[in-house]
Formats: C-alpha cells, structure tokens, sequence
C-alpha cells in the first residue's frame, strides 16, 4: 500500500503542498501505514483497533467505531489526530507522546476520505505493499540460494530451502525425493517434527508479509499456514514435545503458536531489531532468541515474560543454539566471535554467566550448529570459511577455507561426522569431516 507521494498529495504551483481532492482509500491507508502500524497492527491493536486493512478500520476497536463515513468532524479518529478527544496528557493526540504528529496536510487527506464517503478499496488495492517498479530482464542464469537446511535421522530426509521452493533428498543418496508446493519469498528456517513427519518452513517477502508452513511429509501437502507476522520470517523453533512453534522476523517480533490448530499463543515483544534465530531448551520451558539489536534474550514459555538478556555482543547477533543437553547457549554474529553462557535451570537474571568469549573466524558468523551428540560444532562465516569444532574446549579439528561462496546453511546429518552446507550461490556440499565431498 505504499504509494508515491503524488498519488496522496499534489504540488501546488507555488510549491505548497495540498491534499488531493475527495482521496481514495488507498491514500488514507498510505498516511495509516506511514505513522499508525506501530500501535494499530493486528499484533499491536492498542485499544483494540487495528488499521491494516479496511475491514477492521471500520470495524472499531473497544471503544466503538472511530469512523463515521460522510462526517469526520463527528469520528473518533479524527478527534484523536486533531487533539480535540477529549483526552489529556500524552493521548490527548495521536500517535501518542513524543512520536511525530500528522500533518495538517496528512490529517486533510484522512478527512477528505471520509468526507466523501470512506470508500472501500478498489479490488486488488488492499494489500498491495509493493511499489510499483519497472520489470528488468535477468541477464544470464540466476543463483538460487541455499538459506535453509534441516534433516530427520528418523526419515533419512535432508529439506534444503530455497527462494519460493523447498527440496525433498535422500540423506543418503542425496537424490531429489520431491519439491514441495511454492511459498512466498525466501525460505529462511526449517525443522522437522521429531518422527520426521511433518516439516516446518519459515518464509516471507521483506516489507509485505511473513508466513510459516506445516507440511506433510509422505506426499508434500500442506497442512497448515501459520500467518500473523508484517515482514518476512527470519527464524523458526520447534518446542521438544511439538506442540509449539516459536516464529520471528524482521518485524521484531517472536510469536508461539499452538501446532495443533494454527491458532497463536503468545507475542513477545522486547527486541528492537530482527529477530534472526531462536531454539527452546531440551525441556521446552525457555526458548533464546538472537537479534540484530545485538542481545540474546532468555523467554519463559509458559507465561512469555522474558527472563534475561544477555548484552554482551558487540554487534548483531545472527545464530544461536543450545547445547543438546541444554545446559549452554553458543552464539554467533558480526563481530566474529562464538559466545558461551552457561543457563540456570530458571534462567533468572545473574543465573546465566557468560563463559567463553571466542574470536572464531575473520568474518561475521552466518549459521552454527551441534551434531546430535553434542560433540561437534559447525560453524559458517562471511569470510567463506566452515569450521569444524570440538565442544570439549571448543577446539578447532577442521578448516574448510575457500568456499565458493557463503554457506548460508549447514547440518549434521547421520553422526558428528556427516554434513551438508548450503551456498549463496545455490550449490550443496556433502562432506564427511576430514574428507569433503563436492556436489553441484
């Protein structure tokens, strides 16, 4: 629904700028998205009134309606822009306190919408968030990116995402089992339920939604969408008993969803930036998350309050996970280094020293995983190296230098000893520590 400024203000010949005559819809819904989401969202409808689309706009929220189409002196939301609610103090205007206020340009373009009616969007025009860009042809053949992988010892299935796609392998012969229905944007998260038969998929086009899917395994259906986030989805978890999902994105947000029945649980809010991994402990009561505000939180699943943050990071953070045994926490991010926390039982604030702070590669950490055991650590930098370590003394026993590109995506497969990268540049790699094996 972003639109270009002319569509919503003209330029008078003097320069000053006016409010287009009797505006549609689609010009009041520019100024909503520009100034009013923050708080009037489906996931935070302050005063239960949400302003994403026209449906609920005229719907209301707890106070009742807040348009009445043909008078906008007489609608409440009006009242509130102008500051003549009735309120005082920091709701007197909205949006409320120190946040910029409309315009009085801005506030005519609203009213003349309900002047003339409040009309309903044109077909089409309710969700459409992307500017309208001229098309240019692709020269040569594009990369398709590997930014997803995850695999099931129970079925011997390897799940490699891609942009709009997922792949179905044999973990053994690597051969392509099945492609599952296509999704919106990059598929940025995977995991399979622990028997291997339904497959999670966290996915998303930036700046116009992000959705999570549940998949069939045994013939690709789908089984369910999990949709509630504003932008893409960055990071997705599975609780230990699969009742739960835990979904962030770039929206700062962290959603738990109930597995079940698609519906949400909990929204945590308290990142103030992306939120790039997540991963619940072995007894499903904490889930950690990692952030591009430069924090690993600690959150309490039962009740969604946050129990720690742990602030020692440098710069954002881009992956993180518990130790199988759930007794640490490592992450990773741009400024090089592989963090360690030991985590109490009840993760309270104090309870959760950090105790190793190791510089690991020349570049910012991508991805790092644990073989199931334990034992072995995989890690991946934009330096275009992969390392191999020991979680004994985190000890290094491998350098893969050279990599042809990013490897945006890595797991352990059978044992601590079989891998699979995924590339930036859309290639796999199969390889056995010590002896890698190069597949295109």
């Amino acid at each position: 629904m972003r639109l270009t400024l002319c569509t919503v203000l003209l330029a008078t010949a003097t320069g000053v700028i006016v409010a287009a005559p009797n505006p549609d819809y689609s010009a009041a819904a520019a100024v909503f998205n520009k100034h009013c989401l923050d708080c009037h969202s489906r996931q935070e409808a302050d005063g239960g009134l949400v302003l994403e689309t026209y449906v609920e706009m005229m719907k209301g929220g707890e106070t009742g309606t807040v348009i009445q189409p043909g008078k906008s002196t007489d609608s409440l939301l009006v009242k509130f822009l102008e500051g003549n609610s009735g309120r005082k103090g920091k709701y007197q205007f909205m949006p409320p306190g120190k946040r910029k206020q409309l315009t009085p340009d801005e506030i005519a373009v609203i009213k003349s919408w309900i002047d003339s009616g409040a009309s309903a969007p044109a077909p089409g025009q309710e969700n459409d968030r992307l500017a309208k860009l001229p098309k240019i042809a692709v020269k040569g053949t594009p990369k398709n990116p590997v930014n997803a992988l995850a695999y099931s010892l129970k079925q011997n299935l390897l799940a490699v995402g891609r942009h709009g796609s997922i792949e179905l392998r044999d973990g053994t012969t690597r051969s392509l089992i099945r492609i599952l229905p296509k999704l919106r944007g990059q598929v940025n998260a995977l995991t399979f339920s622990s028997d291997g038969a339904t497959l999670f998929a966290a996915a998303g086009e930036p700046g116009i939604n992000g959705e999570a899917h549940q998949f069939r395994v045994a013939d690709g259906s789908s089984i369910r969408t999990f949709d509630g986030h504003r932008d893409a989805i960055y990071s997705l978890a599975l609780s230990p008993d699969g009742l739960t999902i835990a979904t962030g994105g770039y929206d700062q947000k962290i959603i738990l969803w109930n597995v079940n029945d698609g519906t949400p649980k909990k929204t945590l809010s308290g990142h103030n930036g992306a939120v790039f991994a997540l991963d619940f402990r072995l007894d499903g009561k904490l889930l950690a998350s990692a952030s591009a505000d430069r924090t690993v939180k600690l959150w309490d699943v039962n009740t969604g309050d946050r129990r720690d943050t742990l602030a020692h990071s440098l710069k954002e953070l881009h992956t993180l996970s518990f130790t199988p045994d759930g007794k640490k926490l490592f992450a990773g991010g741009v400024d090089n280094r592989i963090r360690i926390w030991s985590v109490s039982e009840k993760a309270a604030e104090t309870t959760n020293p950090l105790i190793e702070s190791r510089f690991a590669h020349e570049g910012a950490i991508l991805k790092l995983a644990f073989s199931r055991d334990g034992k072995r650590l995989i890690t991946s930098a934009t330096d275009r190296t992969v390392k191999i370590w020991d979680t004994d003394g985190l000890k290094e026993i491998q350098h893969l230098a050279g990599q042809s590109d990013w490897s945006t995506a890595l797991v352990f497969l059978q044992d601590e000893n079989h891998y699979t990268l995924g590339r930036l540049d859309g290639s796999l790699e199969f390889g056995i520590t010590k002896l890698p094996i190069k597949d295109k």
